[in-house]
């Protein structure tokens, strides 16, 4: 798989098919976003595709999804997620996402798209907690964006070991959640100095 399946997706059904296939890998795609991402980079990195019109389109992919899962959360979750903990592959993604809402409250919408599994079920448990989409949005979509810059220039700035990369998906994982956690290291120094300032 390389840059031929994003080409077809934009082939066959244009941007508006690569935002759609984003927004619905909500339920689970064959390819995971952080190859979509990295190839996307690599296909405007080539001049194949627009960079600009490129990188809106992937970003609006996926705060569609992330929009959806909080969506779903707060209109159908109660319901959804004693169905969802019966399963065995769910049970273990919930309880991290927990732990990690319980740790780190509403800062954990700033990393929880970098890792995969976590970033569904985190915004989900948001919108069930009911938490407003006011307070959900700014640090959610921060997070995928940060997520987004890292992984597109890595396909755009090593487009021409695009293969390569897309088989290193764990080491793909393990570089993003390094940075996401120096993310949120960053927010909380500056918080704290900014409560001594007062």
């Amino acid at each position: 798989m390389g840059l031929d399946f994003i080409l077809n997706i934009i082939e066959n059904a244009g941007y508006f098919g690569l935002f759609l296939y984003l927004w619905v890998s909500v339920i689970g795609a064959p390819v995971p976003n952080e190859v979509i991402g990295m190839l996307a980079g690599a296909a405007a990195a080539q001049g194949v595709l627009q960079p600009f019109y490129t990188f809106i389109t992937v970003y609006a992919g996926i705060l569609a999804a992330i929009t959806t899962v909080y969506l779903i959360g707060r209109m159908i979750g109660s319901k959804l997620l004693p169905i969802l903990q019966k399963r065995k592959r769910f049970r273990k993604t919930i309880a991290k996402s927990v732990k990690m809402i319980g740790k780190y409250h509403k800062y954990s919408l700033l990393f929880s798209y970098f890792f995969p599994g976590l970033r569904n079920f985190v915004p989900f448990l948001y919108g069930l907690s009911g938490l407003s989409y006011r307070s959900f949005a700014p640090f959610a979509y921060t997070g995928a964006f940060t997520w987004l810059m890292i992984i597109f220039n890595l396909g755009f700035w090593f487009k021409d070991n695009q293969e390569k990369i897309s088989k290193l998906e764990t080491e793909v994982f393990v570089l993003t959640g390094i940075a996401a956690f120096a993310f949120v290291l960053v927010i909380f120094i500056k918080k704290k100095h900014s409560r001594k300032a007062r």
